[in-house]
């Protein structure tokens, strides 16, 4: 009977006992930053969209001419001119002897230093608020012309809008943990931020902000990180200060209406650079300390480079201030995103209004960087067109003797073609001159007389081209009739045949 009340009471505990609970599987949360990858992957399509179709600009020619010397050649040209965009020539010559010199190829590492740009603000964006503020950072900036614009352009400006937010980000990291290998890596992107563009080290006034708001414990690490990684730069900013005069020769003395005219400038789009600049005064609004290094690195810049323009040597160049874009974008982005009382579907949906707003405002712009001649300069590719529909033997081509691009933007188009004119007053070609320009000969009548055609290209509009290079005007009123005229866009092209 014993045994029998045992058995009970065990049974009894059996069933008393609650079930055990059942093993609930959760998925892995996907990581924060493929947040920010979303931006990013969205800008490398936007920048390849049609990036080959406009024709270089005169700068780009000079990218592509330089980049096709040796790296001694390259190395020799510093000296003279263009110490600023040095390393990116060296960057370019690696890169054109792998894939080329087509457009999309020379423009392609521009390209993807503009997509890694707008996924690193998403990123910052993300980290100092939230993630649905790093993603509308990353897509305002997606929307704006010119990041599509810089994006596709073989020059190194891409680049410092990718260093210049990379440094912020890394010293916000650093300033967070203090760990020695963020600090070094923050050296580095400050180091390569001056090499892209020394004037994009004027951000490096917000990252004084940050340590002063954020980071007063990390003063001397700091100092110390920021001091090293400028004495790389040191050289080409030397080198560099001694160039203004040839460098910057072309630059218009800064007035109130090249200041009124700025902001629309650096986007791209007049109308949608105000709603931006609305939607980041919003923000004060906003109680966040984060904010004023990201106003920082907004105004700082710009009120730099309009106090030296004043002061000492004209600068004020929108393409010089792509950097401040980003943290307009994430500024918009926390206006629009950081709300602690509104429901989240309330806040998403005043995200997709406003950028459906800004996406049908920026479709002009979009549009116009996309064109064939979008670019600053002549339009090299249908002057090469001209000429090479109907050059013949012994045809010859001339020049401008002082134009540094018109020769290098139509050379360059010109090897594309099955044949082309002979160019016979080059005595030494620009890259063993050392300059950006070919060493003519002293008097070219000797080299031209008894060609039987000559291609006159100018690199810009004129009814009477022979302006350009009156030294000429003797032969050829006296043995040439002009049999062609072609006006392409911000060029004259002309063909002279000999007379009998």
């Amino acid at each position: 009977m014993g045994e029998t009340q045992t058995r009970v009471r065990r049974e009894a505990v059996v069933v008393a006992s609650p079930p055990p609970a059942p093993v609930v599987r959760t998925r892995p949360r996907p990581p924060g930053w493929l947040v920010s990858l979303l931006p990013g992957l969205i800008m490398l399509a936007a920048g390849l969209f049609r990036a080959d179709r406009p024709t270089l600009s005169w700068d780009e020619a000079t990218s592509a001419e330089v980049s096709s010397r040796s790296v001694s050649q390259i190395l020799d040209l510093l000296p003279h001119l263009d110490a600023v965009f040095g390393p990116y020539y060296v960057m370019l010559h690696g890169w054109s002897a792998l894939t080329g010199t087509s457009e999309l190829a020379l423009r392609l590492p521009s390209i993807i230093a503009m997509a890694a740009a707008v996924a690193t603000t998403a990123e910052l964006g993300r980290r100092l608020f939230t993630p649905l503020t790093g993603l509308t950072a990353g897509l305002i900036l997606c929307l704006i012309p010119n990041t599509s614009r810089y994006a596709a352009e073989a020059r190194p400006y891409a680049f410092a809008c990718f260093f210049a937010i990379l440094a912020f980000l890394l010293l916000v990291e650093a300033v967070r943990q203090g760990r020695t290998k963020i600090w070094i890596w923050y050296g580095l992107s400050v180091t390569f931020l001056g090499l892209a563009h020394l004037i994009a080290l004027t951000t490096l006034a917000a990252h004084v902000a940050l340590i002063v708001m954020e980071g007063r414990h990390r003063v001397r690490s700091w100092a110390v990180a920021a001091t090293a990684a400028i004495v790389p730069v040191l050289p080409i900013a030397y080198l560099g200060a001694t160039q203004q005069g040839t460098q910057l020769h072309w630059v218009d003395p800064i007035t109130m209406s090249g200041i009124r005219a700025m902001p629309g400038e650096i986007v791209g789009s007049r109308e949608l650079v105000w709603l931006l600049i609305g939607l980041a005064v919003l923000a004060v609004w906003c109680p966040l300390p984060r904010l004023v290094p990201l106003a920082v690195l907004a105004i700082v810049p710009p009120a730099v480079l309009a106090a030296v323009s004043a002061l000492a040597t004209p600068m004020w160049v929108a393409r010089y201030m792509l950097v401040v874009l980003a943290p307009l974008a994430i500024l918009a982005a926390v206006a629009l995103t950081a709300t602690r009382t509104e429901r989240p579907r309330h806040t998403i949906a005043r995200v997709v209004a406003v950028l459906l707003v800004l996406a049908f405002m920026a479709v002009p712009g979009q549009h116009a960087v996309r064109t064939a001649t979008a670019k600053n300069g002549p339009d090299y590719r249908t002057i090469a067109k001209i000429i090479g529909a109907d050059v013949r033997p012994g045809d010859v081509i001339v020049y401008p003797a002082k134009n540094r691009a018109i020769r290098a933007g139509t050379d360059h188009y010109l090897a594309g073609q099955p044949a082309a004119p002979a160019d016979p007053l080059v005595r030494v070609p620009s890259a063993e001159s050392g300059w950006l320009i070919a060493d003519e000969y002293p008097d070219a009548l000797p080299h031209l007389t008894g060609a039987p055609r000559i291609w006159l290209v100018v690199g810009d509009r004129r009814d009477d081209p022979v302006t350009a290079r009156p030294e000429l005007r003797p032969l050829l009123d006296g043995g040439y009739r002009q049999i062609g005229f072609w006006h392409p866009k911000r060029a004259t092209v002309a063909l002279y045949e000999k007379r009998g």
